[in-house]
């Protein structure tokens, strides 16, 4: 017999787990004009969120959509931070 599977949430930042929806951050990602950041940061994040959309590539606003069941925002900055991933984004 299987033992059953546990899912677990590591929430770093007190984020809390909100299931079921949609949630969006603004990220200011120096340099998303260029290719090479661009597909950098799609490869980081494009299978664990639902949207990466730059909103205006000469000052590097980049909004993500992500369901919050699955990854977390505090999760988005150390994959983005273990890329080597220059970044800024406002508070909780």
């Amino acid at each position: 017999m299987k033992e059953p599977r546990v899912r677990v949430w590591i929430d770093a930042r007190k984020e809390g787990y909100r299931p079921g929806r949609l949630e969006e951050l603004v990220y200011t990602i120096p340099h998303i004009r260029y290719p090479r950041v661009w597909e950098k940061v799609y490869q980081t994040l494009g299978a664990l969120v639902k949207e990466i959309e730059v909103l205006v590539p000469d000052t590097g606003r980049v909004k993500i959509v992500y369901d919050p069941a699955r990854i977390s925002p505090s999760f988005i900055d150390y994959l983005l931070q273990q890329k080597g991933i220059a970044f800024s984004r406002p508070g909780p």
